[in-house]
């Protein structure tokens, strides 16, 4: 019983000191390191223009190799070196959006939903192709940058993982001329107060920068184009459309399980980092702003190219990331907690081979940076806080049965009081005096006051022999110790109470200037929303001749007239609305039919399950052999095997059901389309005809209701029938760009863009 008692009382006692002591480096679990250095992947941008006999491109040994003529103008002794070699992790000539994606990014999604930090960033000259990298083509899903097809695999990962609670939030900076700007700042300021903040349990992260909830993948892809109309670009000689600023877009993933530990949480973050290009003005023709963000963006970039060396030398012990916002910000990213990739665009024409070089000698360097990632576990304090109370609780509750069977209702583990603490004292004295042979041992809480009161009666006596003085203190001593009495301890037990001091440890940040944002009156940084979209206003149809009218002719009724073009100009968009009508109710016939075949299998699967419980129930004894298999008979055994031909056929009839339910929202789409497309084509006949009728009104009568309705009864009108018509168009080509197509749709309609 001792030792069990013991034993509660441990683990009573190593639950409290962790409540008490809890702090984020008791919290952290074993996480596994993975060192690796940063992949460096290398993609040529297509050009007419290819200097073929400059660069060699060799995507089979990873290689790239160039040859650079001598100046003549340098005399004739030219030490000028001319051929270069440079190997990498991969390279990608006139690749894909879908094979960069396959190979830079997927890898890096699937480690970050495992718990690692991932960077994914695209380095180059102006004009080589980062923008388009990341962000891809203006509206067109095809070719959609990373930052989209990331978000697609996050959530196509999330709807894979229903054994775990996925969180994901969203936020997205640039850093314009060393000023980092808010681009999901709701308030339109940008966020003037962001400053980044180095802590030991989450790393490198920008206080006070917005981080936005995204429920799926529609809202994440809303988040991003919301990001991307505030970016500021700006134009020069080599591109129309060149980013004026280094943009962040981190997506933080908090990953619980919904099955195990709930206080156990994974936090990963992935930053896709757009690095504005290295500009020579010589090439860009840049003045005013624009020449004096091409000095802020080529400082920024030789910052980080001075971080890139002393990461890559060994000997070196201090890496200089504060020297500018954009290294301190990807101070995890380089020799740090992620996995990183970068993306160096070159542009292979024979005007840009200086910049190619010096891309590619910084693609070498950059090669020679290592990583240590490691999950970041972490546990939830709050959840860990309540449950070691409810342990303690348990535990307490634990100790009392003990109590309670051993026969010690009176022992209470709560803390002593005054009257307890001054009943003690005298049992303590009397031990001293030998007027008591020994002192009862309740527990362990017992024990430690025991030792309390034993060092107070130890204090008053060396206060009252210090009173007395002169020799023979060791007889003084004894005798005030004889002479104490329980009740002389009051008074050093009211003021000799032990305490304990506090503090606190703050301090200060810097303030970004009110000025973080670009003039608003520069011509020359415009925002990604495009320009004005061409005139869309159809074009009238022609008249056919069979009801058309001259000037002050009457207009023919609305109804009669939409009949004749059915039968007429628009037989063939009513004989395919007519063929995907019946092939639709056909679908819907066999869908009802198989499922009355799923019915009927799940009534005699239930069945069979009966009757075979019913079976093994009446079987007798003798047929269960002792530590072997079952025996069963012939009857049995036919149940056994009807049930598992009922199953068989319950799984056919339910994936065919699946197929039938496919196809038939497939040609209720077509059907939906065909009619819009009726519909909208004789609007434009019609009202073709109007015009040419001279006087003529627009007649009030309706077309047939059940030709213009939609599926909820509300009448269409012409933006509804385009919208509706266009949403078909997507989800027949592409059934997964749906969300990207809506949050094209909604950015546009939200900032009055084409």
């Amino acid at each position: 019983f001792c030792s069990c008692w013991l034993s509660l009382l441990s683990r009573f006692r190593n639950r409290l000191a962790q409540c008490r002591s809890l702090s984020p480096a008791a919290l952290d679990t074993k996480q596994k390191m993975v060192k690796s250095a940063v992949r460096v992947v290398v993609r040529t941008r297509p050009t007419a223009n290819f200097a073929h006999d400059s660069l060699r491109i060799n995507p089979e040994n990873r290689a790239v190799e160039v040859f650079v003529r001598k100046k003549e103008t340098q005399g004739a002794v030219n030490n000028q070196r001319e051929n270069y070699s440079f190997q990498f992790d991969a390279v990608l000539h006139n690749a894909s959006q879908d094979t960069v994606f396959d190979d830079c990014a997927r890898p890096i999604v699937s480690s970050v939903m495992e718990g690692y930090n991932g960077t994914i960033l695209a380095y180059g000259q102006t004009g080589a192709g980062k923008t388009y990298t990341m962000t891809g083509g203006t509206g067109n899903y095809k070719v959609r940058g990373l930052i989209p097809r990331v978000i697609q695999q996050v959530f196509q990962e999330v709807s894979a993982r229903p054994d775990q609670a996925i969180t994901v939030r969203i936020s997205y900076h640039e850093n314009y001329n060393e000023n980092l700007i808010d681009l999901l700042n709701l308030n339109g300021d940008g966020g003037s107060d962001l400053v980044i903040l180095d802590d030991a349990k989450v790393g490198v992260h920008v206080r006070g920068l917005t981080q936005r909830l995204a429920n799926n993948e529609e809202e994440a892809l809303n988040l991003l184009f919301e990001g991307e109309t505030n970016r500021a670009i700006g134009e020069h000689q080599l591109n129309a459309a060149s980013s004026r600023s280094h943009c962040v877009f981190t997506l933080t993933i908090e990953t619980r399980s919904r099955i195990e530990s709930s206080e156990r949480v994974t936090m990963s973050k992935l930053n896709m980092v757009d690095l504005a290009g290295s500009e020579r003005v010589s090439k860009t023709g840049s003045s005013g702003i624009v020449l004096k963000e091409a000095m802020y963006i080529n400082k920024s970039l030789s910052f980080l190219e001075q971080v890139v060396n002393a990461l890559s030398d060994r000997h070196r012990d201090h890496i200089p990331f504060r020297q500018s916002k954009l290294t301190h910000v990807l101070k995890d990213s380089l020799g740090g907690n992620c996995k990183t990739t970068m993306i160096a665009n070159i542009w292979g024409e024979g005007a840009h081979l200086e910049e190619t070089i010096s891309t590619l000698n910084f693609a070498t360097r950059m090669m020679r940076v290592r990583n240590e990632a490691v999950v970041n576990v972490q546990m939830d304090a709050d959840l860990l806080v309540r449950k070691y109370e409810r342990e303690i609780k348990e535990l307490k509750a634990e100790l009392a049965m003990h109590d309670a069977l051993s026969g010690r209702s009176r022992v209470s583990y709560e803390p002593y009081s005054e009257e307890q603490r001054f009943e003690l004292n005298k049992k303590v004295v009397a031990y001293i005096q030998n007027d008591a042979e020994e002192l009862e041992v309740v527990n362990l809480r017992h024990v430690n006051e025991i030792f309390m009161q034993f060092r107070i009666v130890a204090r008053n006596a060396h206060a009252e022999l210090d009173k007395i003085g002169g020799p023979g203190e060791g007889q003084g001593r004894k005798a005030s110790a004889a002479k104490m009495q329980p009740g002389d301890s009051g008074a050093a037990q009211a003021g000799g109470g032990v305490g304990e001091v506090s503090g606190s440890h703050g301090f200060s940040v810097g303030v970004a200037p009110d000025d973080a944002r670009p003039l608003g009156g520069v011509t020359a940084i415009t925002r990604t929303a495009g320009t004005a979209g061409a005139d869309t206003t159809p074009a009238g149809s022609p008249i056919p001749p069979s009801i058309s009218h001259g000037p002050g002719a009457a207009l023919p009724d609305r109804g009669e007239a939409f009949e004749e073009y059915k039968l007429r100009e628009g037989k063939d968009a009513a004989l395919l609305l007519k063929q995907n009508l019946t092939q639709l109710k056909e679908r819907k016939r066999n869908q009802k039919e198989c499922a009355a075949s799923i019915n009927a299998c799940k009534a005699q699967i239930d069945a069979l399950k009966n009757e075979l419980a019913l079976k093994q129930t009446d079987r007798p004894m003798h047929m269960t052999t002792g530590g072997g298999p079952e025996v069963i008979d012939e009857e049995e055994f036919a149940l056994i095997k009807a049930l598992k031909d009922q199953k068989k056929a319950y799984r056919s009839h339910f994936d065919e059901l699946k197929q039938i339910k496919s196809e038939t929202e497939y040609l209720q789409k077509l059907a939906d389309q065909a009619r819009n497309k009726l519909v909208q084509d004789f609007e434009d006949w019609f009202g073709a005809l109007q015009r040419t009728t001279e006087g003529g009104e627009e007649e009030e009568d309706d077309i047939p209701q059940e030709e213009i309705m939609a599926g909820d009864g509300d009448v269409l009108d012409d933006g509804e029938i385009f919208d509706n018509l266009e949403v078909q168009r997507v989800m027949q080509e592409d059934p997964e760009s749906l969300a990207y197509h809506n949050a094209r749709k909604n950015m546009a309609g939200k900032h009055h863009l084409p």
